[in-house]
């Protein structure tokens, strides 16, 4: 599935029971999931939800990019920022 979104604009998205794997094809987004990290995801990268999990994702500009059926290899996105416990 594609999708495209407007600097700003978020969506939700579902790991699902396979897993869902979002690819970026233009844009940058910004993604958070229940591990306590934030992830940029930019164009020709891409990060994985895995079965169960759910992500946040807003566009830092103009974005699009794909979802799908996780893929075996790729160039996957690793955490920017991690929050700590208090």
């Amino acid at each position: 599935m594609e999708c495209c979104l407007a600097e700003g604009e978020l969506i939700r998205l579902a790991g699902g029971k396979e897993g869902l794997e979002l690819c970026c094809t233009t844009g940058t987004v910004w993604l958070t999931k229940g591990d306590g990290m934030d992830y940029l995801v930019p164009a020709g990268r891409r990060l994985t939800l895995h079965k169960g999990e759910f992500a946040l994702v807003e566009a830092l500009r103009p974005s699009e990019f794909r979802v799908g059926k996780p893929a075996a290899t790729g160039d996957m996105v690793k955490p920017v920022l991690g929050l700590a416990g208090c």
